[in-house]
Parts: structure tokens; sequence; C-alpha cells
């Protein structure tokens, strides 16, 4: 049996009453040097945008037989979680026993009735570095039987309301039981050295402030396979921009085909710059997405941060500027992540288009000399600074 609630189980009226035996099997609590601050394992984690590699389910291995006892993992957890002793035909078919879904602290003593839920879920452990995993490292995962905390089995309804979501988004409908829930959800991630992405690390800090100042778990322990190592960051990619002369406005572009076609068919009218910063193809932790728009009447690019001008454009212009998706992640103006510097904007109410530059040289040189030509707009987000050519 395992003990999450707080205190006596409230078995929810709709369910016939039983009495609760349990079961003779209980672990040992850890001892008291084995327990650990929720917040301290929380700080530890890592803060990444979630991946944007494909989800493949399958890479996942579920439902294995990982000790050879003739039990798959789902039926591993209903012996574990039962709270008296279950009824086993054959192998290992169960037929019988008592669950208690925490989430929603409702009792049911049909198998069929409950589902085994990742915590976190096989998508959310995907998208927080599990994508970068080995096969083992992943199969060790969904079949995770080592922490009571990564499986359980709860009510399949509630099952599918959870599906992959993190505690910025669902949490279990019994409230006390929410703070056993987040900081389970921590304890797992960090188990596997999983990431957060900022909305989810917000909201699980306040979930555990409301939780009290001294809320701890027991220190998890390595998986058999091994704790995963962090994922590889990508390397920012050069951004590289062209001046036309007939258009009085600025072009830029990541993409190396893009560039290679532009100087190959239209030499007259975009004139190459070379690399002037670099940003990231895939979002990294703390950046946002660079938005690109096209105006066939300006017969120019306009690039934004701001998820507000973005909305604003779209909303207003519509029939004179396209949205063309994301240009490239950037960090925001007021990002303090260091080893950056500051993208100037500039404004051309004659030329009708806008300018962009990380360089502070060529910034201040605009501001002095052509201050009439273009109005400087402050600075509109922040690139590597390793990415500068010198002037």
């Amino acid at each position: 049996m395992r003990n999450r609630l707080p205190g006596a189980a409230l078995v929810t009226a709709a369910i016939v009453a039983v009495s609760l035996t349990p079961s003779a099997a209980v672990a040992a609590p850890p001892t008291a040097a084995e327990w650990i601050s929720v917040a301290t394992l929380l700080d530890q984690l890592r803060v990444e945008a979630p991946s944007t590699v494909k989800y493949d389910r399958d890479q996942f291995f579920e439902g294995a037989d990982l000790d050879g006892d003739g039990c798959r993992t789902r039926q591993e957890v209903l012996l574990e979680e039962t709270d008296i002793p279950a009824t086993v035909t054959g192998v290992c078919t169960i037929t019988a026993g008592q669950w208690l879904s925490y989430y929603d602290n409702v009792i049911h003593l049909d198998p069929a009735a409950v589902e085994m839920d990742h915590l976190v879920a096989l998508k959310e452990a995907w998208v927080s570095g599990a994508w970068a995993w080995t096969d083992a490292q992943r199969q060790g995962y969904s079949n995770d039987v080592d922490d009571d905390r990564t499986l359980t089995m709860v009510t399949a309804a509630v099952n599918t309301a959870k599906a992959d979501k993190d505690p910025a988004s669902w949490l279990p409908s019994y409230r006390s039981i929410r703070c056993t829930y987040v900081s389970e959800w921590v304890a797992v991630k960090w188990r596997w050295n999983l990431s957060v992405d900022p909305a989810e690390k917000s909201a699980l800090q306040t979930l555990l402030t409301d939780c009290g100042p001294h809320r701890d778990t027991w220190l998890p322990a390595a998986p058999t396979v091994g704790r995963p190592s962090a994922p590889p960051l990508p390397e920012p990619v050069a951004v590289h921009r062209f001046w036309s002369p007939v258009y009085q406005g600025h072009f830029f572009t990541t993409d190396l085909a893009e560039r290679d076609q532009i100087i190959a068919r239209w030499p007259g009218v975009w004139t190459y710059e070379g690399q002037r910063y670099t940003a990231f193809k895939t979002q990294v932790a703390g950046t946002i997405p660079l938005y690109r728009f096209w105006s066939n009447q300006y017969s120019g690019h306009f690039y934004t941060a701001d998820p507000a001008e973005r909305a604003a454009v779209i909303a207003r212009w519509p029939n004179i500027w396209k949205e063309e998706g994301v240009a490239y992640y950037v960090y925001p103006a007021n990002s303090p992540q260091p080893g950056t510097v500051t993208v100037a904007r500039f404004w051309s109410l004659s030329a009708a288009h806008h300018f962009y530059t990380a360089d502070a040289a060529e910034r201040d040189a605009v501001i002095a000399r052509w201050s009439r030509v273009w109005a400087h707009e402050g600075d509109s987000f922040r690139v590597p600074a390793a990415g500068i050519p010198a002037p």
C-alpha cells in the first residue's frame, strides 16, 4: 500500500463502503537524513522552453516486464497500490483489490476502473528532456516501479482529463492532496533530470508557498538506468542581413538557402551585408519567438518579439502586413541572460521601414548622423554577444 493522504481517507459517497484493511507490505518511511526541501529540488531543475522535437510515444516501450516475473508494469503497480490483498488468477491477472485514486479521493474495487498514470506524463517527459535519452532510459522511465511517485493508479476519467498537462494547467480535484501532488511532481522531475518551463515553475513555486515553508519529500535515488544528462543546448546560428537601396530597408534571415537565393537572383535589389548577429532556430531556455511580417505595399519586412504588438498588427493591418511565422528565437529586451546584447530598433517615416542593429557603434552612428531619417524606438530584444562581428 502507498499512503499519500495527509490523514484518514475520505471515501466518496458514491462508492460502496468497505472495510479498509492495510496491506501487510508497507514500506518503511525514509530516515530523517533522506528528507529534503521540495523547494530546494525545484531550484535545481533546469528552466527551459519545451522541446519542439516531434513526440514519439513508441520510444518509451511501455508495459514491459523488466524483472521477468510475468507481471507487466500495470500489474506491478496494481499489486503495489492495493489496500487489501489482490485477487490474482493465472500468471498475473488481477481481478479484484482496493485502489485509492488519490487525485480525486475515490476508492475502486474493480481494476478495470483505474488506469496507470505517469505522474509526469510521457509527452511532458519528452518535451522536458526525454527526447534526448537513450532507449534504455526511456524504457526505464515509462516502467519505473522503483520510486512510488512515478506511477500511480487513478480513476480512468481523471487520467483522461489530466492527459499530458503540467501543474500550471491541471491539478487534482481533491484539494487536500495537491501539496503532495506537486511535491511528487518535482521529485519525479528531479529524479529523471527533467526541465520545467517558466510557467510551470512559477505555478509550482506559488503552490509550494501555499503548502507552507517546510514542505519536504524524500530524496529521489538515481534510476537503475542512470540519471539522464541534460540535453545539449542548440548552438545559435548566424543572422544574415541585406540592404536594399531600392526599397530603403533591410532584410534578415537565418536560412542559408534563402540567403543564397537572394544573392543569386536579386543582386541589383538586395546588397548582402554579411552576418550581423546570432539567434536560435529552436527555442531554448529564456528565449521568445521573433515574428516576421511581409508587406507588398512597402516591399519590406517587419519583426517583433512583442506578443501584443504582433496581435495588434494582425488585427489592425491584415491587408498591409502578412505574418510569415517565427523568424528565429531571441531573448526579451529585459532579459538578465549573461553574454547578450540588446538589438536596437529604428523607424523611418520617409522609407516606411524599420531598422535593427545589435552593433552599439552602428546604433550610435545612426542616432548621431541620421536622426531625421531614423527615429530610435529603443531596445527590441537581446541576442548572444559572441555573434556580432567586429565593425
